[in-house]
């Protein structure tokens, strides 16, 4: 049986965030678990950071569980996403090597601990190279909300040079991202941002126009952007996204990612759903090719220590902008 070559020493031991059982109100503790071994195709990596997303409060109350039917292996440690420094190679996993900086997605195919960790193991077809003058927090939240972003606007709602696109929920994760790549594509866009802060960051990021959708009457905004045809990206649910999709005009097209939840349409003059991510080397080779040309720059508002992954929690079920992370080292 091959096994992982590694030019380092290694601890046989790891600090690590658990859970002992699923539930809203389960708080996560310290626990010393085993560095997990890289297998086939796959990097263990000495992280210095790790995204924390609303994906990681679902998978603590055990949502994950319950949809793929099939328990859960505890003590549980989440986080799908890091970044760090490669310290071992699993076999066939080429063209990276050990003491290379990279950021990526958890390898998945095999039971092993999540990045709310001091290692991890990431997929090598999901891992890329960290851009020189991105820090490694911004690194490590980019995989999972770059790709959501990615998919909806270049796949989902087929996107091209000259459209123009309306994103609500344009200070959150998946949204400033997209409006960087909309830019980049060559779209004009609209933010719907949440609060003056969100308003901030999403004219910061370059939006054609922007409002704060907590105020009263912000959909009168969107119908003097939008003409037929025009594109939205519904990165958040609730009566406010239902007011977006009322003011978009005749033959626009209106996607939403997967599990965020938008009220029934009563319309249809417009092609509206959801879509799926689907995490492919693919989709995230052309994500890092944003990153890698200084298109794309992830905007982490919150950072704490891994050990006060709690309060990362916290944070991301409350008002934030952009991404929370938190740093292993």
């Amino acid at each position: 049986m091959p096994t992982a070559t590694a030019a380092i020493p290694l601890p046989r031991t790891m600090s690590a965030m658990a859970f002992v059982r699923h539930g809203e109100g389960e708080r996560p503790a310290p626990r010393l678990l085993p560095v997990p071994e890289p297998g086939p195709g796959q990097l263990l990596v000495r992280l210095d950071a790790a995204g924390v997303g609303r994906w990681d409060l679902l998978e603590r109350d055990g949502a994950f569980a319950r949809r793929l039917g099939e328990p859960t292996r505890f003590p549980l440690v989440t986080g799908s996403e890091g970044a760090g420094t490669v310290v071992a190679t699993g076999p066939g996993a080429g063209g990276v090597a050990v003491g290379e900086r990279v950021y990526g997605l958890l390898a998945r195919r095999t039971p092993t601990p999540g990045c709310h960790a001091e290692y991890a193991v990431l997929d090598r077809r999901l891992a890329w190279p960290v851009p020189p003058w991105m820090s490694m927090d911004q690194a490590a939240v980019l995989p999972v909300d770059g790709a959501v972003a990615l998919r909806g606007v270049r796949d989902a709602l087929r996107a091209r040079a000259g459209d123009a696109l309306v994103v609500f929920g344009a200070s959150g994760g998946v949204g400033h991202l997209a409006l960087q790549l909309a830019r980049a594509m060559g779209l004009r866009t609209f933010a719907v941002a949440s609060g003056a802060d969100g308003l901030r960051l999403a004219e910061r990021l370059g939006a054609d126009e922007a409002v704060d959708g907590r105020r009263p009457g912000f959909e009168r905004a969107i119908a003097g952007f939008a003409g037929p045809g025009t594109l939205a990206l519904l990165t958040a649910g609730g009566d406010d996204a239902a007011r977006t999709v009322a003011a978009m005009p005749p033959r626009s097209r209106i996607a939403w990612p997967h599990g965020v939840e938008v009220p029934a349409l009563a319309r249809d003059d417009v092609q509206a759903g959801p879509y799926a991510t689907g995490f492919d080397p693919a989709l995230m080779a052309a994500l890092h090719a944003f990153a890698a040309g200084g298109r794309l720059l992830p905007h982490v508002s919150r950072r704490f220590p891994l050990a006060q992954l709690q309060r990362a929690f916290d944070a991301v079920a409350s008002h934030h902008l952009g991404r929370v992370a938190v740093l292993a080292t």
